[in-house]
């Protein structure tokens, strides 16, 4: 079942240089980003971004970066987190903690690294009403420079509280929904087999992400409207949370196959780890297991495009994914700590701007992936 989803065009707009030279274990999620209402590019550009200069401290060690992901059973931020890690090497000492879904826990994480003197705190954070508080300690610790990715703070007026945050993140809006409702819409164009029941109708389970994060409820809603706005119609047989997880997508998903079966015409997931539990479900229900020649199939789509997604779309057991760029995240996350560390201009060296929506966010391309163009998503893990 590959078909030609989407233009070869996207390759090359991703193979455009994105930075000037830098460098990248994983768990399950992804995650997301961020608020200004315009939909992303349908083109964007995968770039490398570039390797600050090593900048040991005064007594010959490297200064501390104080950085920390949200959940290591989120597999994007778990592969930012390898990305900080592998950009960070020969210009900070760094160990990415392991928030584990706790707020506190992560607050205590902070504070140990400013003790330490960190010279700079990247952070997915766990909760998003947290920032205010994690600024205070910043701050308090000598305007110290925070920088925030994954989960953006969307609340401008404590943006704008702090001159020394920044924010790294993916094209914002709709977090890479469009891109993917435009992928279902050119499937549904070019298999009329999908229309199963021949209504008309395109009859759809959406799985929705973790409630509490910035990207889950405009991922569910936007890749429903850039279907419908194209024209077709939906009957959402489904819509409910995975929490980003395989395995509750999976028993979401157990119950769901069951009930529906064959006529589900599409799965739409909010990231790759929950289209990995979706999957599961079907072929132990008999569905994809000769995945693109199956003789009972149901298209799944994820976000993502991690590296354990990438060989269930060469095989066509799902349709596609967006890829989501963690290590060029990860290398402008260094990029720019490195720089306001050393009292320098955030973008010094960096081929991007911020958004102008006072977000203070750096936004990287989403990109669409297919069955086509995996070689291009493959690239984003090689480091």
């Amino acid at each position: 079942m590959r078909k030609k989803l989407i233009s070869v065009m996207l390759t090359a707009a991703m193979t455009a240089s994105l930075l000037a030279g830098c460098g990248s274990e994983p768990a399950q999620e992804s995650q997301p980003q961020e608020t200004t209402e315009a939909a992303p590019e349908q083109a964007p550009a995968q770039e490398e971004a570039a390797q600050p200069e090593e900048a040991p401290a005064d007594n010959g060690e490297l200064p501390i970066l104080g950085a920390g992901i949200y959940s290591s059973t989120d597999n994007f931020n778990s592969y930012i987190a390898k990305a900080i890690t592998g950009a960070s090497d020969g210009v900070f000492q760094v160990n990415v903690d392991d928030g584990q879904m706790d707020q506190a826990t992560q607050l205590n994480q902070i504070d140990t690294a400013l003790a330490k003197g960190a010279a700079a705190i990247c952070v997915s954070v766990v909760d998003i009403t947290a920032a205010p508080a994690i600024i205070q300690k910043c701050q308090d610790a000598g305007n110290v420079p925070i920088i925030f990715f994954n989960k953006e703070i969307t609340d401008k007026e404590v943006v704008g509280s702090y001159d020394n945050l920044y924010q790294v993140t993916s094209t914002g809006g709709d977090y890479g929904a469009a891109i993917q409702g435009q992928m279902i819409i050119d499937y549904w164009e070019a298999h009329p087999e999908m229309d199963k029941n021949g209504d008309g109708k395109l009859q759809m389970i959406n799985v929705m992400g973790d409630p509490g994060h910035t990207a889950s409820q405009p991922r569910a809603d936007y890749v429903e409207s850039t279907i419908t706005d194209a024209g077709i119609e939906i009957e959402v047989l489904e819509r409910d949370t995975g929490m980003w997880d395989t395995a509750k997508a999976k028993e979401k998903m157990d119950a769901w196959v069951s009930k529906y079966g064959d006529e589900i015409e599409i799965v739409v997931c909010a990231n790759d780890a929950m289209a990995l539990g979706v999957l599961q479900s079907v072929e132990a229900a008999g569905f994809n297991l000769e995945g693109a020649d199956s003789e009972q199939y149901i298209p799944i789509i994820g976000i993502d495009a991690l590296p354990e997604m990438l060989e269930k779309i060469e095989s066509g057991e799902v349709i596609g994914s967006v890829l989501q760029d963690a290590s060029t995240q990860g290398k402008v996350i260094v990029a720019i700590a490195h720089n306001v560390s050393q009292g320098k201009d955030p973008l010094d060296g960096l081929d991007f701007e911020f958004d102008t929506d006072g977000s203070k966010a750096v936004r990287v391309p989403y990109a669409a992936i297919t069955a086509e163009n995996v070689d291009v998503a493959a690239a984003n893990y090689t480091e």
